[in-house]
């Protein structure tokens, strides 16, 4: 795993006790300060009292639930970015809210400490101005810092590589995959949103890769695959 970034606070909200204090450990254990919510409503009281820089945010709780709390979020002038979580398909009911444009990541249940760290540092990075290397063909284009955990799968569907999307934009994505493909290879890329039952498959083919990051190129998508992508990259909420 890279270096981490400079430690930051961040505000978990969980109303599993076990669970908070597991990932309390496990972000403590890279120097960050952590601080604990056991519902939604105690969380709000936190961002009000001390804005956090990250908040790491259960989607199923009962009262005010995850998305209830981003609704609240909305309404402040500078909201911490938030990393939702959920286990995957366990509510048909976050479908409603799954793609958004105030959530910066995304983590389904059960995850591993790597990916927890490597996702915390990703949207910790963007929110300071640094996403990483983007396509240079897609600059111009509305692009979505949104890190979460992705597959590179082969034309034939095999995994190829497993690593972190850092940004999205309607041309491709760049990913740190910690691993060396050959440019101009065809690929899809595969992910999972908490709340959406199917993962978002989107094929494309690798322009450039150095230093075990990847520029991919989306090409030739169906009208399915360019739906999930607009969703993803301009919600319309």
């Amino acid at each position: 795993m890279k270096e981490s970034a400079t430690p930051k606070v961040i505000l978990v909200v969980d109303d599993d006790e076990d669970m908070r204090g597991l990932l309390g450990a496990m972000l403590e254990s890279e120097g960050h300060t952590v601080r604990l919510a056991g519902s939604g409503k105690a969380a709000l009281g936190e961002v009000a009292t001390n804005s956090p820089d990250l908040v790491l945010l259960d989607l199923v709780m009962p009262g005010i639930d995850g998305w209830g709390v981003i609704e609240r979020l909305k309404e402040h002038a500078a909201p911490p970015p938030v990393i939702a979580m959920s286990g995957m398909g366990r509510d048909e009911a976050l479908r409603r809210g799954a793609v958004s444009r105030h959530i910066s990541g995304y983590l389904s249940k059960p995850f591993t400490r790597d990916v927890l760290l490597r996702t915390c540092d990703g949207v910790l990075r963007a929110a300071q101005g640094s996403p990483g290397v983007e396509l240079a063909n897609r600059r111009q284009q509305p692009r979505r810092d949104l890190v979460m955990q992705g597959t590179l799968l082969s034309k034939r569907g095999t995994p190829l590589a497993l690593g972190q999307i850092m940004n999205l934009s309607r041309g491709g994505a760049y990913l740190d995959i910690g691993a060396q493909l050959q440019p101009d290879t065809e690929v899809a890329l595969s992910f999972a949103i908490p709340g959406i039952q199917e993962p978002f498959r989107l094929s494309g083919r690798i322009r450039w890769c150095r230093d075990n990051q990847v520029g991919l190129a989306f090409a030739e998508l169906t009208p399915e695959e360019e739906d999930n992508l607009q969703q993803l990259v301009e919600p319309t909420e």
